[in-house]
């Protein structure tokens, strides 16, 4: 059985792992993003087929650094979507709740984010496409 929590348009995209540093994980040459904004530093890397988000906390204060220290080091999966007005909207209905506005993210080239929570699910991200539809939800 297929759940659409997101939406009948979301794909899955990514799982974010956070990292004390980087450089432990992959080369200085490896392309990174700093994102002030989120307050990490991030590296994209392909785990067997699967696309790994490494996350590296810019601070004591980034979110990330929180997971680190309880030893979650899973701390999101993403899913693609058309439209995160729709995308949001659908994930309410699901006991989603939203953490802030969407953002654009340095490691998508300004493609704006959105981050949901669920007792359940955890921690989702939700990428808009680039051909996605622009709106406040």
């Amino acid at each position: 059985m297929t759940v659409r929590y997101f939406g009948e348009d979301a794909v899955f995209h990514h799982i974010g792992i956070a990292v004390s540093s980087l450089n432990r994980v992959v080369d200085s040459e490896h392309p990174r993003w700093d994102d002030e904004v989120q307050g990490v530093r991030v590296a994209f890397v392909d785990l067997s087929g699967a696309p790994i988000e490494l996350i590296e906390p810019l601070s004591e204060t980034s979110p990330v650094s929180g997971a680190l220290s309880c030893g979650r080091p899973l701390v999101h999966v993403c899913f693609e979507v058309s439209s995160l007005v729709a995308s949001i909207g659908v994930a309410k209905q699901h006991g989603f709740h939203l953490l802030g506005t969407p953002t654009p993210a340095a490691a998508f080239g300004g493609r704006r984010i959105a981050w949901v929570y669920s007792k359940t699910w955890g921690l989702v991200e939700l990428l808009e496409r680039p051909d996605g539809s622009a709106g406040n939800p």
